[in-house]
């Protein structure tokens, strides 16, 4: 007879340790940071700690993840605390967020790693988890307070990814000046496609507008983006 998986046998129990969700939201394809989060701090009052990685407190809330086999794929909701404008600074950043990979870590209080408690935790195991990955499908409801973003999963056909890439219709992928890019030109505009000579303010788009200020207009042009892959209603 197998052994009975400890995730699946606490969740079995009539008293459970509370369950714990974390989070990652993942900006480092686009350049950016990789964002973990956790609705709650750990019995220290401080960030959770899981698998040796810190989950800080952030008001996180997920909606919508039940699992069906009847009717289209679920697109569940993330709802995330727009604090000093976090959230706003990165959709406007960051192309609406499009794409983005959003990780869904599950595991249970009595397993989480030792330094989360004041004496230690003998139960802790970084192997008892439940691992769902999704990616940001659209931005469904933006406020100075809140932010609600619409997930899909990498299967569906819309957000289809080949060769570990995330097919965006006009957004380059690529790091500016980086591999991929290639421009080590003079400075051309900043991010809004303004024109400008000034090195501070040097950032691209990410749209084919800002790709063509630096190539030409009628260049071929090494823009990370797939052109034809958008949406047909």
């Amino acid at each position: 007879m197998p052994p009975v998986i400890p995730i699946l046998k606490e969740s079995e129990q009539l008293e459970q340790s509370p369950l714990v969700e974390l989070w990652e939201i993942d900006l480092t394809p686009f350049s950016g940071e990789l964002y973990r989060f956790c609705n709650q701090p750990n019995e220290k009052g401080e960030a959770v700690v899981w698998q040796g990685q810190k989950f800080e407190a952030y008001p996180v809330q997920g909606e919508g993840f039940e699992l069906s086999g009847e009717g289209s794929a679920a697109r569940p909701k993330l709802k995330l605390a727009n604090l000093q404008g976090l959230i706003t600074a990165a959709v406007q950043e960051y192309g609406q967020l499009l794409g983005v990979r959003v990780t869904r870590r599950m595991t249970f209080a009595k397993f989480l790693d030792a330094g989360n408690f004041e004496a230690g935790n003998p139960d802790a195991d970084p192997t008892q988890e439940v691992v769902s990955v999704f990616l940001i499908e659209r931005v469904v409801a933006l406020t100075a307070e809140v932010a609600t973003l619409e997930l899909s999963t990498p299967a569906e056909a819309d957000g289809s990814v080949v060769p570990s890439r995330i097919m965006l219709t006009n957004v380059c992928c690529w790091k500016y000046r980086g591999e991929g890019c290639g421009y080590t030109g003079k400075p051309v505009a900043d991010a809004d496609d303004n024109r400008t000579d000034d090195p501070e303010k040097d950032a691209c788009s990410r749209r084919v507008s800002g790709c063509q200020a630096r190539f030409g207009a009628t260049a071929v042009l090494p823009i990370g983006a797939w052109l034809s892959a958008d949406k047909v209603n």
